[in-house]
Parts: C-alpha cells; sequence; structure tokens
C-alpha cells in the first residue's frame, strides 16, 4: 500500500486530516450547500394570495455533470409542498465556465402560480408540464407501501426520456434514478402513494416523472403520472416505447412566455470559492 492510499484509507476513517485538494473540494463543497440553503430559503411560493407553500428545507439530491461541457460542478435540488404533495421543484447549480450560479424552477401545478425572491416576482407560471396522466394497463394499487414501491419503480421504467444538443440535435438518452428523490401520501385527500423521479445525466436531473396512486371518493384506485422539464433542451419522453411528451429548447420560446411557461432557468450570481489556508500548503 503506497502512502497516498494509506492516507486516504486514514481519513476515511477520520484519524488524519484529508489531503489537500480533498480537503479543499470538501470545504467548498460545504460553502456550495450553504449557497444553496440560503437561495432556497429566500424563495417564496404561493398560490393567489393563500398561505406560501412548505419548503423542504434539505435538498432531496446532490448532484455534479462531468458529462457535459457547461455541466454542473456542484447542484442541489429542493422540493416545496402543498399540503403532502409537491407542488414546485427547484434546482440550484454551480456550472463550470466560472462558477456561475443557475436556478432552474418546474412547476407541478394545475393553477398559477408566483415565485418570489425578496418580495420581487422571479416567475409565474400558468400551470405545470404534461399532468395527471392516467397510467394505462398498470395494476391496481397495492395495499401495502413496500409492495407500491415496486409497482413504482416498475412504472417509472416503462418511460423513456433524451434531451437533444441545442446545435447539433444530437440526442442524448436520459438514465432513470430508481431511488425517488422524494415519496408522499395523503391518504385522507384519497393520494395512497406517490413518488418523484428523475432522469439524469450523470446524476444532474433533466426530467421529473412523478407517480401518483389515488382513489377518488367512491371509486377505484388507479395510477396516474406527470412530467416536468428540469433542463432547458429539448426533451422527448416516450412510454413503452411511443412518445408522449416533447418540448422545445426553452431558448427558442418568446422572453415572455418563459416568464409564465412551466419551466424557467437563469443565472443568479457567482459563486466564490472559499479561501485556501496557505500553511497548510
Amino acid at each position: 500500500m503506497n502512502a497516498a492510499t494509506l492516507s486516504l484509507l486514514l481519513f476515511a476513517l477520520g484519524q488524519v486530516p484529508p489531503p489537500a485538494d480533498d480537503a479543499g473540494r470538501v470545504a467548498e463543497r460545504t460553502e456550495q450547500l450553504k449557497l444553496f440553503t440560503e437561495k432556497s430559503a429566500e424563495i417564496e411560493l404561493r398560490r393567489g394570495t393563500e398561505a406560501p407553500f412548505t419548503l423542504v428545507k434539505e435538498p432531496v439530491l446532490r448532484y455534479s455533470n462531468a458529462e457535459r461541457e457547461i455541466g454542473s460542478l456542484d447542484g442541489g435540488t429542493y422540493i416545496w409542498l402543498d399540503g403532502a404533495r409537491p407542488v414546485t421543484v427547484v434546482s440550484f447549480s454551480v456550472r463550470r465556465q466560472g462558477n456561475a450560479v443557475y436556478r432552474e424552477c418546474t412547476s407541478l401545478s394545475k393553477t398559477p402560480l408566483v415565485c418570489q425572491v425578496g418580495g420581487t416576482p422571479v416567475w409565474s407560471p400558468k400551470q405545470g408540464g404534461l399532468l395527471d396522466q392516467p397510467l394505462a394497463d398498470a395494476p391496481p394499487p397495492a395495499a401495502s407501501k413496500p409492495l407500491r414501491l415496486t409497482q413504482l419503480r416498475a412504472a417509472a421504467r416503462r418511460f423513456t426520456a433524451a434531451c437533444y444538443h441545442p446545435r447539433s440535435g444530437e440526442p442524448t438518452e436520459l438514465r432513470l434514478l430508481t431511488q425517488p428523490l422524494y415519496r408522499y401520501d395523503d391518504e385522507k385527500k384519497g393520494l395512497l402513494d406517490g413518488a418523484v423521479f428523475a432522469f439524469v445525466v450523470s446524476n444532474d436531473p433533466e426530467l421529473l416523472l412523478v407517480l401518483e396512486a389515488v382513489r377518488p371518493e367512491g371509486g377505484a384506485a388507479s395510477w396516474r403520472y406527470s412530467l416536468a422539464r428540469m433542463s432547458s433542451l429539448k426533451e422527448t419522453v416516450r412510454l413503452d416505447g411511443k412518445e408522449a411528451w416533447t418540448v422545445s429548447n426553452f431558448y427558442q420560446d418568446p422572453a415572455e412566455d418563459r416568464r409564465t411557461g412551466p419551466y424557467i432557468e437563469g443565472r443568479i450570481g457567482v459563486f466564490n470559492a472559499p479561501a485556501t489556508d496557505q500553511k497548510s500548503k
């Protein structure tokens, strides 16, 4: 075992400080998470004059994207709830070019929302993407939560998706994360089970799939799905091999439509890396 390997092993066991490069990256990621947490707390999301939605304070996903030329060095995805149900998802990322900080928002609501930062409206989606579609040829929801998780994963695998390079049009197949980002239920409102899945490049969420088992009052339980983009690129989603949904490149939409559309992306600042302790060098 060489010295470098031994040092890393001892670091993993908590017996020695990490190597300088690793220590710097740990400090940087800590500061980036702090930034994402602060930025998420600044957001107020509401429907009309109703009380603001509830933020799940911990990110449901930390990610990076080494595969893309301007990919994310670090990112965090956050969820806002209307009761138990996710209503909005927001990702913050630090990108490779100039440490630029970006914010991406997507709506899961059938009704208009208002997103404010510091009291200033920054996004007013009229509705979400493709919402509450019946999932055909699905078995009835199982009685237990563990069995429903198996059903949720099986249903998610029926979907495939691709995003397209903005200049060449070259497709990239997205990979499904089989572990849900978030799971929830509200049986009093007929929502037996729900899960948010992500389709990714590296582990960067490009598309969200929401699956829910619902039981309308006096009716039989069944499955439904929603789709929400989490990327500015053109995307296509297929269900059982057949095209189910396509969205155009975000930046090809008129500027006003971007402000009121189901998804928005924009640069909101620059990440300043923490200073390096010169004494440790």
